[in-house]
Order: structure tokens, then sequence, then C-alpha cells
């Protein structure tokens, strides 16, 4: 793939900082929030790719393609060596690469957290992009989204920008969707990205 190592590098940081983050209290109930809508524009995507483990589908943007095995398993084998908590596990299961713009997606299990209703996980993460990308601003909020609970932060620097969701539902894992965009395309590319969070849904169980 071309001119992808330096971004590969950079969502592996934007992993592994999620690693750092400290588990919440299990018995955290559920606070309301906004319920915010995407409109989906289905030209804007490529086809719905739906994770059994999971229990969700998703749609990457158009022309986002899914990387083959090899590579994904070099993520994977990248993320092990790291010093995160035993309790946690990041592990990602799809990546989708547009090569020409070299925007990316990653969509991953997380597995050893529980997120509680408050901003306690926005703010330690804000804090450690803010550590990480001094320059950069980093606004973050909680909504619902259908059946999902999400997490937003986005990371906007000079040449890239980070919207990472992680997101909750009762009958799903707890799972984590990251777009990667180098910040010349992410006009451009904004449409095709909220279609695809309002792809994300839970798969339905036939009766």
């Amino acid at each position: 793939m071309k001119n992808c190592s330096g971004f590969f590098q950079l969502l592996l940081c934007s992993l592994l900082i999620c690693g750092f983050v400290g588990c919440d209290s299990p018995n955290a109930q559920k606070q309301p929030y906004e319920t915010l809508v995407f409109k989906v524009d289905q030209t804007q995507l490529e086809p719905t790719v739906t994770d059994t483990t999971l229990r969700i589908k998703i749609a990457a943007p158009k022309n986002w393609k899914k990387v083959d095995e090899s590579t994904l398993a070099q993520v994977i084998n990248k993320l092990n060596p790291q010093p995160i908590t035993r309790e946690l596990q990041i592990v990602p299961r799809w990546i989708f690469l547009n090569e020409d713009s070299r925007a990316m997606c990653v969509v991953s299990s997380l597995s050893g957290v529980d997120i509680v209703p408050d901003e306690t996980l926005l703010k330690t993460l804000e804090t450690a992009y803010r550590d990480k990308f001094p320059n950069a601003t980093v606004p973050r909020a909680i909504f619902m989204k259908d059946a999902f609970r999400v997490h937003q932060l986005m990371v906007v620097a000079s040449d890239f920008v980070l919207i990472k969701l992680i997101c909750d539902a009762p009958e799903s894992l707890v799972f984590e969707v990251d777009y990667l965009i180098p910040r010349d395309v992410y006009k451009a590319e904004l449409r095709a990205i909220e279609s695809s969070i309002g792809s994300i849904n839970l798969i339905t169980h036939e009766p």
C-alpha cells in the first residue's frame, strides 16, 4: 500500500492511547443523552459488513476498501507487545482504507472496559491527545445513536482529523470505530463519514 506507513503509525498511536484509559465501574447506570440522527446516503458507502461477534453492521465510506488479512494481522501484532493493562484488550477487527487519500476506518472490539455515563472516559482521552498533539483541538461529546451510547472524541490537527467513537448498547459488546482522515481531504469525505456513522446498527435477530 502506497504512502500509508505514517498513517498506520498514527493509527496505532490512537489505539494505544485508548489502551491506557482506566476501566470504569460496571455498576454505573446509563443516563439520558441527546439522540443524534445521521442521514445515510447509500451512494456514499461501500457494501455493509456484518460482525457477528460485536453484533453490529457497518458500511465504510465509498472507496474505503477492506484491507487484507495479513495487513490486519500486522496491526494486531504491533498492538500485542504494548504495555496495555492486562484487563483491557483492543483488537482491530476491520480496517478500511482509501489508498488514494490515505483515509482509513478501523473497527475494534474492546474487552475489559465498562463505560460510565459521565465524561470521565472522554476527559482522560482528551488529556492524552492534548499531550500527544499539543497544537490540536480536541472536542468531545456523548450522545445516543439508535440503541448505542456513543462517547465521541475528535482530534483536529494541522495534517489530520481523528474521529473516535466508543460505543456500547445492551445487545452488543463495547466497540470502537476510528475514522482517521488527512486534513486536506476531510471536507470532501465528511458526507461519506456521516453516512458511515449512520450505517452502524445492531444486527437484527430474526424470530
